[in-house]
């Protein structure tokens, strides 16, 4: 079991988080798969989801079947959750511009928001937990 990425099989409650585009998904898979990844090589990631309001392992999260992770076309935002303790994700343009590993920390990001994280510092946080440096920083790093 896996959360799910919106490749037109779902309507999301949220406006213009929609389908992953194909020329989009192979990043998203990616990034995915790497944090799962995170999940098994990084312990303290785990560690570090269960501090959080829900209580819930990064693990957990990424097994959990009703989060969905969406495609939003026009936001300027790295990426956005619908609510805290939310089940919508969507990676926003400029993420997918910067490449992979930014969809990735955008990923673990918005999954700390999931579990009912309502700051953006504790969630950024998220990205540190895994050992990750924020999306900011490499954004900054990448000169984009």
């Amino acid at each position: 079991m896996s959360i799910q990425i919106n490749i037109g099989d779902h309507t999301s409650s949220e406006p213009n988080f929609i389908a992953v585009p194909a020329n989009r998904l192979k990043q998203l898979q990616w990034a995915r798969t790497k944090a799962k990844w995170i999940t098994r090589n990084i312990p303290r990631a785990d560690v570090y989801y269960r501090t959080l309001p829900g209580g819930r392992s990064l693990t957990e999260l990424l097994a959990d079947r009703d989060i969905w992770i969406n495609f939003h076309p026009t936001s300027t935002d790295m990426g956005l959750t619908n609510f805290a303790g939310g089940k919508e994700i969507a990676i926003c343009v400029p993420s997918f511009r910067i490449g992979r590993w930014t969809v990735l920390a955008t990923l673990v990001h918005e999954l700390a928001h999931v579990w009912g994280t309502r700051r953006d510092g504790p969630a950024r946080c998220g990205t540190r937990g895994t050992g990750m440096r924020s999306w900011a920083t490499i954004r900054a790093d990448h000169g984009r």
